[in-house]
């Protein structure tokens, strides 16, 4: 493998760290939704076995 070749490799492992911020911030407002839905009573729907269904 070239020294060029390694390079890129390792340049496209490295996460944009705008993207691993907004995953960040998707898992904080996913968590929020919850505590929001258990405060009231509700559920929150996702996707569970390729399956939507509701989380109470």
């Amino acid at each position: 493998m070239s020294d060029q070749t390694a390079n890129s490799n390792k340049k496209q492992k490295q996460r944009d760290p705008d993207l691993a911020a907004a995953e960040i911030a998707m898992k904080r407002a996913a968590q929020r939704a919850r505590e929001r839905a258990k405060r009231i009573g509700a559920g929150v729907m996702v996707l569970k076995d390729d399956r939507i269904v509701e989380e109470k």
